[in-house]
């Protein structure tokens, strides 16, 4: 079954892959294949959820890039891909007016950055989900400021992808420190303090990725990109992507004596602020922004408490909501004519 996982994250990867450099003689087919490669995945990552497969192959030596889906990432694949579909098909139906201009750009970006967060949920070690991770930052920055053209949108991508690109370096840290104590990436080695270095870069990436406090301003400048954009990254995919790290390190925290504590305060105290900024707003989009930071602090705090079920509850009724949200406030917005 692992030609099942390789395909699951193949097929967005490669399809985005293909519309993005192809550019504008794809741009007629685009919306179609766009949407015919995320029914597709989707497909795909249901009968992973039901199957479990594992997949290996050989990366460094002694480091093998290994993908699997258990019951965590089961749960993931099935809401990226589904969230996915649901985007595309409302971005090919032309509700919003951003999408609309070099559509094969567009869509192809989407299934790209939808791969890369399939490879992150999936994969068993440090190294290769820092890949997924850093090729999800990088679309992010292209479909944010997607509306290249205009200057705000442009400085909105370049706020979140450098602050975002900040907190990433933790990640490195942590897949460093984890190989350094002897771990093959993927568990944290038998060094106590290299574990403990491991696991600080952990929560330092999960904290920026996920816009929790002190980092969650980036949030608000990413609602400048297209509507179909927020309903995609900022709910069930790059924003959430922290929350789903601490998740599946959640036993990690509990034994470090220190790291539980630091994220439940992180959660706790993000969904409480920004819970409070979100009743104060008057634009629609800033107020989904400052609400999904707060809910994903739910997520955080979820996983500092040990409550793994209960954070991914959260984490795919977020997803589900959420996008909805975003889309229909980018249709609204774009009927009246006041932002796309």
């Amino acid at each position: 079954m692992s030609a099942l996982l390789w395909a699951l994250v193949a097929l967005p990867l490669t399809a985005g892959t293909l519309l993005a450099v192809v550019g504008r003689a794809a741009d007629r087919a685009a919306p179609v294949a766009g949407v015919a490669s995320a029914v597709l995945s989707l497909g795909l990552a249901c009968v992973a959820a039901v199957t479990r497969p594992e997949a290996s192959a050989p990366l460094l030596a002694g480091l093998p890039a290994g993908l699997a889906v258990d019951g965590l990432s089961a749960v993931m694949a099935v809401t990226v891909t589904a969230v996915t579909t649901a985007v595309l098909a409302f971005s090919a139906g032309g509700a919003d007016s951003s999408s609309r201009a070099a559509p094969a750009r567009f869509h192809g970006l989407m299934l790209l950055f939808s791969g890369a967060m399939l490879v992150t949920v999936t994969a068993t070690g440090l190294p290769l989900l820092l890949m997924g991770w850093e090729v999800m930052g990088a679309a992010s920055w292209a479909l944010i400021g997607y509306v290249w053209r205009d200057p705000a949108r442009v400085s909105a991508a370049n706020t979140a992808f450098v602050t975002t690109r900040a907190t990433d370096l933790g990640l490195y840290v942590a897949a460093g420190a984890a190989l350094a104590a002897g771990g093959s990436g993927g568990g944290w080695g038998e060094g106590w303090g290299w574990r403990d270095l491991a696991l600080a870069g952990v929560i330092l990436a999960a904290l920026g990725k996920s816009a929790q406090l002190p980092f969650s301003f980036w949030l608000s400048s990413a609602m400048r990109g297209p509507a179909p954009v927020s309903a995609l990254l900022h709910s069930a995919t790059m924003v959430v992507a922290g929350a789903y790290l601490l998740l599946r390190y959640a036993p990690a925290l509990r034994d470090s004596g220190w790291g539980a504590d630091v994220v439940t305060w992180a959660g706790a105290l993000t969904a409480l602020a920004l819970g409070l900024v979100a009743v104060a707003q008057t634009d629609l989009k800033q107020l989904l922004a400052a609400s999904s930071s707060a809910q994903i602090g739910f997520m955080v705090c979820a996983a500092g408490v040990g409550s793994v079920g209960g954070g991914t509850l959260q984490l795919v009724a977020h997803a589900a909501a959420k996008s909805l949200a975003f889309l229909v406030a980018g249709a609204w917005l774009t009927s009246y004519g006041t932002q796309a």
